[in-house]
């Protein structure tokens, strides 16, 4: 899935509740999972990845330029973002306004691609917290991502909840 993809299927969930037909026919776990796996971020990451590390042939990867992996962890964070914000803003369609919801929305893409980054050794997270413990940073990242489920499916609902008024902002 994508992080666009998850903004364009609350952009769905918004006009159908705008126009009081029925939800777009896709159950609210597809916007979690759309949520859950922010995939062009991850893309760009195993590239950066695959520039700022070598492999010995004892198979040792080795972190060689943490300055600029650490600054592409925080740019694929912000980018992570921009990539929920831009289709959900300018989705193109008349009901896709900014909303309360979206402000947590829009963190669910981050979290997401920091749990990721937990998970797997090394990657970016490693440059920007080197002596973070593996055991925590594993139990940190499947309970955040149990969470962040449990939180973009409930979000993916309240679209489809009958709408009397919400607040726009600009």
């Amino acid at each position: 899935m994508s992080t666009v993809a998850y903004a364009q299927l609350t952009n769905s969930r918004h006009a159908a509740a705008a126009t009081g037909t029925a939800s777009p026919g896709i159950g609210r776990y597809a916007d979690a999972l759309a949520a859950l796996v922010p995939a062009e971020i991850l893309a760009a990451h195993a590239v950066i990845i695959s520039v700022t590390t070598t492999i010995t042939p004892e198979k040792i990867t080795t972190i060689d330029h943490r300055q600029q992996l650490s600054v592409a962890f925080w740019a694929l964070m912000f980018l992570s973002m921009v990539a929920y914000a831009i289709p959900r803003y300018f989705g193109g369609r008349p009901n896709s306004r900014w909303e309360w919801w979206d402000c947590i929305r829009i963190l669910i893409p981050p979290a997401a691609f920091t749990g990721w980054t937990m998970l797997q050794r090394p990657t970016a997270f490693d440059a920007v917290f080197p002596t973070f413990d593996v055991t925590w940073r594993t139990v940190i990242a499947i309970i955040g991502a149990l969470f962040l489920g449990f939180v973009a499916g409930g979000l993916a609902y309240k679209p489809d909840q009958k709408q009397s008024s919400s607040v726009v902002l600009p």
